[in-house]
């Protein structure tokens, strides 16, 4: 695969306001290159880019639960369990119906939700990257939202925060 699609992918996200940097994990096997592009703050949700063999492009997040989640979430009967996570990865689909969605622990037991999409390198265009980006973003939101939903005991707040969004 070309290096020059990596070049115009990382300009794409440059010019759309993310902060672009080589990726620091381990690559798979069946990638060339990766990148990470990175919301600005005040919420940075890191999203993951890779070039695969086959001319093939990944666009992936990653959302793990932190482990008060994790004992929440497993403090709940099992019938709740496969509950709250069927209804978060329809509530995923609705977002992203061609995500690829994976969830790790599977669904009586979630730990983490990964999400991707697939792009073929001759057709990859930037307005459709970059909207599938901010879908992506979104899945981050929700599965965060859902978490605050399902557990605001978790979350309750002294006093309401003065921070705003990026919009």
């Amino acid at each position: 695969m070309s290096l020059n699609i990596r070049e115009r992918i990382v300009g794409w996200f440059t010019s759309a306001g993310y902060i672009v940097a080589p990726l620091q994990a381990r690559l798979p096997p069946t990638a060339e290159w990766g990148v990470a592009a990175m919301t600005p703050p005040p919420v940075q949700v890191k999203l993951r880019i890779l070039g695969l063999k086959g001319d093939l492009i990944v666009l992936g997040l990653g959302v793990n639960f932190s482990d008060k989640h994790k004992q929440l979430i497993n403090n709940l009967s099992l019938s709740e369990r496969v509950e709250f996570t069927s209804e978060l990865v329809g509530k995923l689909l609705a977002i992203c119906p061609y995500c690829r969605l994976a969830v790790q622990g599977g669904l009586q037991s979630p730990t983490a939700i990964a999400a991707e999409i697939l792009y073929y390198a001759d057709s990859v265009e930037k307005q459709r990257l970059i909207d599938d980006a901010a879908r992506l973003v979104n899945i981050f939101m929700l599965i965060n939202a859902e978490l605050w939903r399902r557990f605001p005991e978790h979350h309750a707040r002294e006093k309401p925060s003065e921070e705003t969004s990026f919009m």
